[in-house]
């Protein structure tokens, strides 16, 4: 899978076989960012705490692995392939249930990682 940008290629399986033998938890790669949207890759081992983002927007593809993304109460098996749109103020966290799970995941607007709100369930 190639990323092409104005700026450069980057080649996501090299990127994916770098980092997935050496994440003990949870990783995070930015690829790119605009004022307007970022996109990471996340590498999961475990997995997250429940949490909410009070002003981004968040989409996200499983390249890799499978897991359970817990939305607003409701949990849904995932796995390679298989998108998420997460809208701001919604809980969720994603729990990884296999080796590693890898996503690309999107932002609106650019994310600083600062905006993650956890919650007690």
């Amino acid at each position: 899978m190639i990323l092409f940008s104005p700026k450069e290629i980057k080649y996501i399986e090299e990127i994916i076989k770098e980092k997935e033998g050496n994440v003990k938890e949870i990783e995070v790669v930015k690829l790119n960012e605009t004022p307007n949207v970022s996109q990471f890759l996340v590498f999961i081992k475990t997995s997250e705490v429940p949490h909410y983002h009070a002003h981004h927007d968040l989409t996200f593809t499983i390249l890799k692995g499978e897991g359970e993304l817990y939305l607003e109460g409701e949990r849904k098996k995932l796995q390679s392939g298989d998108w998420a749109f997460i809208p701001k103020g919604a809980v969720h966290f994603y729990r990884n249930t296999g080796k590693i799970s890898v996503l690309l995941a999107i932002f609106s607007p650019n994310y600083d990682g600062k905006d993650s709100v956890r919650v007690d369930l």
